[in-house]
This record gives C-alpha cells, sequence and structure tokens, in this order.
C-alpha cells in the first residue's frame, strides 16, 4: 500500500502544482517572489528570519496535509480513478491554457509583422517621392563627333 500511496501523492501534488502555477495566483506568487529578492538584497537579515519562520510554518503545513491525504488514501476516500480523473481535468486545462497563450502570441507576432510590412511600404514609399530622379542622357551623335576630332 505505501508505493500505491506514494504514487497517487506523487501524482496528486505534480498536477497541483502545474494547474497552480499556470493560473492567476500562480503569477501573483510569481510577483511576489520578484518582491522577495528586492527586500532580500535590501536587509538580508531580516528577510532571513522571515524565511526561517515560513518555512517551519511550511513544513508543518505540508506535515498535516501529507497526514490528511494517507488517511484519505487508507480509507478509500482517494481512490487512483479519482486521482486519475483529477490530473486529466488539470492536464487538460494546462493544455488549453498553453493553447490560448500561444494562439495570443501568433497573433500578436502577426499584428507585428503586418506593421512592419506598414511600414517598410511606407518609408519605401516616401523615399521614392522625396528621391528625385535623375536620368543620365548620353547623345551618342554628340560623343560620336567628339571623338573624330
Amino acid at each position: 500500500m505505501g508505493k500505491i500511496s506514494s504514487l497517487l501523492l506523487g501524482a496528486v501534488s505534480g498536477a497541483a502544482a502545474a494547474y497552480f502555477l499556470t493560473s492567476k495566483k500562480g503569477k501573483e506568487v510569481t510577483e511576489k517572489v520578484q518582491d522577495f529578492v528586492s527586500d532580500y538584497r535590501e536587509n538580508p537579515d531580516k528577510t532571513h528570519e522571515v524565511v526561517v519562520q515560513s518555512v517551519k510554518d511550511f513544513s508543518d503545513q505540508a506535515v498535516k496535509t501529507i497526514n490528511q491525504t494517507k488517511e484519505k488514501v487508507e480509507k478509500g476516500e482517494i481512490t487512483a480513478e479519482t486521482v486519475l480523473e483529477s490530473v486529466k481535468d488539470t492536464t487538460k486545462s494546462v493544455v488549453d491554457y498553453s493553447q490560448d497563450k500561444f494562439q495570443e502570441i501568433k497573433e500578436k507576432f502577426e499584428k507585428e509583422e503586418e506593421i512592419f510590412e506598414e511600414v517598410v511600404s511606407e518609408t519605401l514609399t516616401e523615399e521614392e517621392e522625396t528621391t528625385p530622379s535623375e536620368e543620365i542622357i548620353i547623345d551618342l551623335e554628340t560623343e560620336a563627333k567628339e571623338n573624330e576630332k
């Protein structure tokens, strides 16, 4: 039973992490991390104390959550089917989100390309209009007469 519960716990944890990192809340956490780095650079000792306390709190919460999940697996409240369904749903959400973002980026590049082509076209048209045309005319008869002399 130990290997199955470990496998289930790992699958649930991985799915939850993937979902979390692609969510709005995950982006907020990323911003908080950037703020944390700035704070650490300004006052490393104070930041270290805060981190140590946070790690202790997180560790306690993680142990509690793991124990609760282990109890649910042992009682049959969480089964392989429910975990697989949850993983499938989360994976689908992540894939859909990724495809949407890819499409947004693709559309942005297409718009940028259109703008670039318009600017290049306008620039070439302006150069043609502002650059005077210099025609070189060679009078062959005059040159032939000058060469005969």
